[in-house]
């Protein structure tokens, strides 16, 4: 599988808010539901793979697991509503050893095409840049071009490509 990874540095412009969602910060039970409807038609390769074989409640728990143990701060996390209230999707800042990341974000099938990624990824940004963060990564899926896009136009620059090599032999 091929990953395009990306950057942000202050030169690139801290995204503005649009005002279109309100972010706050819920229980880990809403965050796993939330998990649940943003892996329905999902285009990262690994989430598909992961609900062909295991079912929606496991990718989300597991996805969910993997980020509250990655180095970055719970407090971080956001879910985004719609003025009116509704579960728009979440944004997850996260970080390694070495920096801070996008870590995950996502928008909820209903209200996916309305450019709603493009405010939930300006909401992780907001953060580690308010926090004085000089260097961003991110990384998504070759296939999943929305999600580069929206990287593009939040001043995120494309670094490089890996490729994710896997054996799904079972023994």
């Amino acid at each position: 599988m091929e990953r395009l990874q990306f950057e942000w540095a202050p030169a690139g412009g801290v995204p503005p808010a649009a005002g279109r969602l309100r972010f706050a910060e819920a229980s880990d039970e809403e965050f796993l539901a939330v998990f649940r409807r943003i892996a329905e038609g999902s285009l990262d390769a690994q989430t598909r793979a992961n609900l062909a074989a295991k079912g929606v409640d496991a990718t989300a728990r597991e996805e969910m697991d993997f980020y509250l143990r990655a180095p970055g701060k719970r407090e971080w996390w956001r879910i985004a509503y719609t003025r009116e209230g509704e579960v728009a999707g979440m944004a997850i800042p996260s970080a390694t050893s070495y920096n801070v990341n996008i870590g995950y974000l996502g928008v909820v099938p209903e209200f996916r095409g309305r450019g709603y990624v493009d405010e939930v990824l300006a909401e992780i940004t907001r953060l580690h840049a308010a926090n004085g963060e000089s260097r961003i990564t991110a990384t998504t899926d070759m296939g999943n071009t929305p999600m580069a896009a929206a990287f593009g136009r939040a001043g995120y620059r494309n670094t490089e490509i890996r490729i994710n090599l896997s054996n799904d032999v079972q023994p």
